[in-house]
């Protein structure tokens, strides 16, 4: 292949900005731990999980294996390779993602009719994938699923253009791998599809073939371990508003300085719109769909982030970028995966020569050590901790009032002291109520951290003695049972 020098300098770009994702900020996500944990149990007693491990409780409260897929695959990859296997999985779907978005701003400008290629769509996919890099891929199921969701959606339009079998199957399969790797946003699927059919039944276009491919997407979710209960997860943890005590559950605050960026997103989403709608019934459909999700809270805001190039594809047009002669991009479509595989690879190979370490001053490492050498072995201590911390403690090898598996810590057989659910009082304890919720739960140490308020502190010192331990995270109660 010939280079000219700006396709040159433009590939040395593409590298570079993919070294600038730094590997050390996909890590230390409080959920990554008890992910692993899962599948680690799921692995060593070949089945999948129906009911909550290694809590207060200990195997009774249910559980929605909502995400077993991607937790088998994270048990396998850490127990195998570390922390550096955690973002070897990171890098390929990262990867995968990348290169659906840029396809997903082909299509929509071949479905404008326009060429589908054009230099502003690479730099502009780039740009997006740094805030869904830094904010979304941090060793949790929508690593896989965004990539997925991507694809999906390329190919359902490319099947409305084109009703190949390629894309029929590819449909179906990726239908199935959602429901069985994150099944939690499997309803997008069916929602996207049931937009192509209606659109289809607008222009008097429907096919029989059309209608058994969309039935098969909609049915072949269902084969998942926790099937119809784990394709409506939405409405259980939604319940009683549970969810809105999780900070990535509540609504934006447009108005804050660190969600500049997702207001500038939804100021661009609506400037594209004049220009991206084209009057088509499947736009209007989709364009308020994404408007909701985008909207709505932090977890769904990735939406927004995954489909922004569907719009901004057709809006790159409006630019008087003729005059630059770059009305096409500048590195064809080997040069960029090769460019995406080299960057990602140096990132590969530099956290197996420097792997990641836990960071102490956001999750117990000294503090469990401490419980841990009290500890005989193959004991689980009972230790209570924050919500956001509780996923260490079980992946260190505590048992916990609650991790970060919301469902089965709403149910009433979790309901104890104040009435709560074992899911509000992780939320709620550390506070004058914690006495109350050790004597109910009765823990062998509790785990407070270094920003608690002094006269919290000397109540809790009132009721528990002074802290047996003090570490970089926090201090370390020893409880003394009556």
């Amino acid at each position: 292949m010939r280079f000219s020098k700006s396709a040159a300098l433009y590939s040395i770009l593409i590298v570079c900005i993919v070294l600038l994702m730094f590997p050390k900020y996909s890590f230390n996500d409080p959920d990554t731990f008890w992910h692993i944990e899962v599948g680690k149990y799921m692995i060593q007693h070949g089945q999948i999980l129906h009911h909550a491990i290694h809590t207060f409780y200990g195997d009774k409260l249910p559980y929605v294996p909502h995400e077993a897929g991607f937790q088998i695959i994270v048990a396998l990859l850490y127990t195998g390779l570390g922390w550096p296997g955690i973002y070897i999985l990171t890098a390929v779907c990262f990867y995968i993602l990348i290169l659906g978005l840029i396809r997903l701003g082909h299509t929509a400008r071949k479905e404008s009719g326009q060429r589908q290629e054009h230099a502003l769509l690479l730099p502009f996919v780039l740009l997006i994938s740094c805030w869904i890099y830094y904010n979304y891929f941090k060793g949790r199921p929508q690593m896989i699923s965004s990539g997925m969701i991507v694809w999906f959606f390329v190919y359902l339009r490319e099947y409305q253009l084109e009703p190949r079998r390629k894309y029929a199957l590819l449909l179906v399969a990726l239908s199935w791998g959602i429901a069985n790797f994150h099944t939690g946003v499997w309803l997008v699927i069916a929602v996207f599809t049931g937009m192509a059919l209606l659109e289809s039944i607008l222009n008097r276009s429907v096919r029989l073939h059309q209608i058994i491919v969309f039935c098969l997407v909609w049915t072949i979710g269902i084969l998942n371990p926790g099937g119809l209960k784990s394709l409506l997860y939405i409405l259980t943890v939604t319940r009683n508003n549970f969810n809105l005590l999780i900070n990535e559950w509540q609504p934006i605050q447009f108005n804050s300085l660190e969600n500049l960026p997702i207001l500038l997103l939804l100021l661009f989403f609506a400037c594209t719109l004049p220009l991206s709608l084209q009057g088509k019934p499947f736009r209007y459909f989709f364009m308020l769909g994404i408007l909701y999700l985008g909207v709505s809270n932090f977890k769904q805001n990735l939406f927004m982030w995954l489909f922004i190039p569907y719009f901004a594809a057709i809006f790159f047009d409006s630019i008087p970028i003729n005059r630059l002669q770059l009305s096409k991009s500048l590195v064809r479509w080997t040069v960029l995966k090769l460019c995406l595989a080299a960057g990602l690879s140096v990132n590969i190979a530099y956290l197996f020569l420097f792997p990641p370490a836990i960071d102490s001053r956001n999750y117990p490492v000294d503090e469990m050590n401490y419980i841990l050498q009290l500890t005989e072995p193959g004991v689980r201590p009972k230790v209570l901790s924050r919500y956001g911390s509780s996923g260490y403690v079980m992946f260190r090898g505590g048992d916990v009032l609650c991790d970060g598996r919301q469902d089965p810590f709403i149910t009433k057989a979790s309901t104890g002291a104040l009435g709560w659910t074992a899911f509000e009082r992780s939320m709620y304890g550390f506070s004058e109520y914690l006495p109350d919720i050790v004597k109910y739960d009765q823990p062998d140490y509790v785990i407070v951290h270094s920003s608690t308020s002094q006269k919290l502190l000397s109540g809790w010192t009132r009721e528990f003695g002074q802290p047996a331990f003090k570490g970089t995270y926090g201090s370390v109660f020893a409880i003394k049972h009556k």
